[in-house]
């Protein structure tokens, strides 16, 4: 036994210390008790004696009303529908209103987010949430959506206004359903005016449903459900060459955009010159991009006009603009540059910013408005030394 001692102690130094409890709170409500709360929100409403260990209570009898109080309970206790999201990132003006709250309030860095909370985008703003089981919403500029809404079994998001970005999310909106079929499957989707969803995957796959029906959109696919409608088709862009022949043309013959930073002087090098005999066409400023797509629904038309096809987004379609950020630190806590411009755009730091050393990343934005993830840091030089 005496030999076996140390080795015990050699193994709990080299597992170093323990890893700290993970807790999240939850806001005691009138008439609330130790057991009401373990029934509502535990996943074995018996563990509620696990509560006492992190918080001081008047008692410890579980059927006491307790004080207006916030508790702290341990994640790995709590039903997963009742679980916090994290607000991982957010950029400009994004506001949150608390179920049954009248009042919107600012949001800070890495606040819990719960069941039926709000989450709302102005201009340019832009708000990352990532729930504990792993799912990540990415809410794009003037959106709003739920989080968890009540009522609405197996969801992840509601979709309100606006557009996001999902991995794994399980997503509803005034006309459609979405629901990932992968552990994988990206996607984006956006809710127009008229309350019609449009869905691209980037990866894995999705089912989009409406009115009973469900169609299944692989990686590099689009879908559109306009209200009261089942889904399209899934619809997918012909290839860069086959592009050029169309009358939409953002991107040069050479295919994807390839950025360059060189002497202050930032671009994505594409010209508008195409080959000989293509039509060219500005996008309009509102980028419904999408109105002329084949009626919702009938899914039985399978010749479908490359200019309509060319007008939904796919992984493989030409970049709109993009956005660009400059800032003094490689973790960007000091952004001297933050907008978005035309993807034909070439911009020139020399009149923006004094000469020195700077950081940038790019984040590219297809043609519905989509935006994608910021390109890793690039050290750059404005102004002669």
């Amino acid at each position: 036994m005496r030999r076996l001692l140390p080795a015990l102690l050699s193994a709990l130094l080299l597992a170093g210390p323990a890893r700290a409890e993970e807790l999240q709170n939850v806001v005691v409500r009138p008439g609330d008790t130790l057991w009401s709360i373990s029934n509502t929100y535990l996943k074995d409403p018996t563990k509620w004696n696990e509560l006492l260990k992190y918080n001081r209570l008047p008692a410890s009898d579980p059927s006491i009303a307790l004080p207006g109080m916030t508790l702290k309970v341990p994640v790995r206790l709590i039903k997963e529908q009742y679980r916090a999201a994290k607000l991982v990132y957010f950029l400009n003006e994004v506001m949150f209103r608390r179920t049954g709250a009248p009042d919107w309030k600012g949001v800070a860095l890495r606040m819990d987010l719960f069941k039926n909370d709000t989450l709302r985008t102005r201009a340019d703003a832009r708000a990352d949430v990532r729930f504990y089981t792993g799912e990540v919403l990415n809410l794009y500029p003037n959106s709003i959506a739920v989080l968890r809404p009540p009522g609405k079994k197996n969801t992840d998001v509601q979709l309100l206004a606006g557009e996001m970005r999902g991995l794994r999310s399980r997503v509803v909106t005034a006309s459609a359903r979405i629901t990932p079929k992968t552990r994988d499957t990206e996607f984006g989707a956006k809710l127009k005016d008229d309350l019609t969803t449009l869905v691209q995957v980037y990866k894995g796959k999705a089912d989009v449903e409406a009115q009973g029906k469900t169609v299944e959109v692989p990686a590099g696919f689009a879908a559109e459900v306009k209200m009261d409608m089942p889904p399209s088709e899934p619809v997918k862009l012909p290839p860069l060459p086959e592009l050029e022949q169309t009358q939409t043309t953002l991107a040069s013959a050479s295919g994807a955009p390839k950025l360059s930073a060189e002497n202050g002087v930032i671009s994505l090098n594409l010209k508008k010159d195409l080959k000989p005999g293509a039509a060219t066409a500005a996008v309009p400023k509102g980028r419904d991009l999408a109105g002329n797509m084949p009626a919702a629904g009938n899914v039985d038309d399978k010749n479908i006009d490359a200019n309509e096809i060319v007008k939904m987004i796919s992984v493989a379609n030409p970049v709109q603009s993009y956005h660009l950020q400059v800032s003094k630190d490689q973790n960007f806590t000091n952004t001297v540059v933050d907008k978005t411009y035309d993807a034909f755009a070439d911009i020139n730091l020399n009149d923006l910013l004094p000469p020195g050393d700077y950081y940038m990343r790019v984040a590219l934005v297809d043609l519905l408005g989509f935006e994608g993830k910021f390109s890793a840091p690039r050290r750059i030089t404005v102004g002669k030394r």
